[in-house]
């Protein structure tokens, strides 16, 4: 777990995303009709790479976006780092935004007002979340786990 002011993070090792859920937050994990995951009482996203799941959980509502990737991917092409990849999955989970339709001609994220990113680099993954609340311009944060 890596707790942030707004946001923490949970990570799970060999774990499906229902039963991190359960263990982490002790709720049920259910989905919406578009597929974004539900549990009751918990503003949440997660995101599934290699052999783990991880949980963003926001603390002051609004929406949350998480998406890992390994650091050794190769980010797909018109992205010069996974973290461009993992910034912009992250904001379309947030936002709702149509992600193969924004990776065509991708936004700059700074532009985009109420939004903010953090960048988390651990378990050998690039991990950004985004969140939607009120914040007068988008902030990056890089955290390294030791």
């Amino acid at each position: 777990m890596i707790d942030f002011k707004d946001f923490t993070l949970y990570i799970r090792e060999n774990s499906d995303s229902a039963a991190a859920v359960r263990e982490c937050l002790g709720a049920e994990l259910s989905h919406t009709e578009d597929g974004a995951p539900l549990a009751e009482g918990f503003t949440l996203s997660l995101s599934d790479t290699a052999n783990l799941t991880f949980l963003a959980v926001s603390k002051r509502g609004g929406k949350i976006g998480v998406d890992a990737e390994l650091l050794s991917r190769t980010p797909p092409p018109g992205f010069s780092s996974v973290f461009e990849w993992t910034d912009l999955e992250a904001y379309c989970k947030a936002s709702g935004e149509n992600l193969f339709a924004l990776a065509k001609n991708p936004p700059d994220l700074s532009k985009i007002p109420d939004i903010e990113i953090t960048r988390i680099t651990t378990h050998g993954c690039a991990v950004s979340v985004a969140a939607t609340w009120d914040v007068a311009s988008l902030n990056r944060t890089e955290v390294t786990e030791v």
